[in-house]
């Protein structure tokens, strides 16, 4: 507000001036005369625009908080009616995972019947093999796959894609002693999965177990991890991928 009543306090002034400046005058004098600006002038000149730019501002600032308060309100709106979009998608979403679980579930009976290697056929298996049954219990659920595995593969045995057109990168170890699989072959695959293959997803099968370090990596850096009892689920017991390792649903 300042600068305003600064800027009115020079142009009140600034006319006197100027046109007593320009017919030859003294700007002010105390005494008065013909053409002499009085210094009581000036005072009222002042004095009068002050007067009328107070109002002014007043009447701007009132302006301005009524605008600001019709942009809160409008904002309030925006936000409430966001957050109720976001709440109906949430349960959109949520009802969608439900009808997309139940399926599944429903369906365990064909996937039993159509490809459900025992425990015991998976440990009697070769490394080779053992890539191919992952491959073909991927496809038993709805995925596209391929075995990548051998020289060259880095790091990813098998490579699927899912209904929603997403890559998943998988590592498959196969032990016939229960050996630990380690935090290497997460770091391994967590290198090229996504660099090398685009995959938005990663996976390390195993039919023995995993240590402490690689389940707490994995976890921190979202590696999934099927080991001896959830291969179990998944291929003897016919449950589905995305509800052996909770993948996100493509729907």
């Amino acid at each position: 507000m300042s600068w305003k009543l600064g800027l009115v306090s020079f142009g009140s002034l600034g006319v006197p001036i100027v046109n007593n400046w320009a017919i030859g005058l003294p700007i002010a004098s105390a005494d008065p005369g013909n053409g002499f600006m009085r210094i009581q002038d000036v005072s009222v000149a002042v004095a009068v625009g002050l007067m009328l730019a107070l109002p002014v501002e007043l009447f701007a600032r009132a302006h301005h908080r009524r605008q600001l308060r019709v942009h809160e309100g409008e904002m309030r709106v925006l936000l409430e009616e966001n957050r109720k979009m976001r709440a109906q998608i949430l349960r959109e979403a949520e009802q969608r995972r439900v009808e997309w679980l139940t399926g599944l579930e429903s369906s365990r009976a064909a996937r039993k019947e159509k490809y459900s290697p025992s425990i015991a056929e998976i440990d009697k298996s070769t490394p080779v093999k053992f890539e191919d049954i992952v491959r073909r219990l991927m496809e038993r659920d709805g995925l596209k796959a391929q075995v990548i595995g051998g020289r060259g593969d880095q790091a990813v045995d098998v490579l699927a894609i899912d209904a929603a057109d997403r890559a998943i990168a998988v590592q498959c170890k196969h032990t016939t002693r229960d050996r630990k699989v380690d935090s290497k072959v997460l770091y391994q695959i967590n290198g090229t999965a996504q660099a090398v293959y685009e995959a938005s997803e990663s996976i390390v099968v195993t039919n023995g177990s995993f240590t402490r370090d690689a389940t707490d990596w994995g976890a921190k850096h979202g590696i999934r991890l099927i080991d001896r009892d959830t291969l179990a689920r998944w291929s003897t017991d016919g449950d589905h991928l995305y509800q052996v390792i909770d993948l996100e649903l493509p729907v």
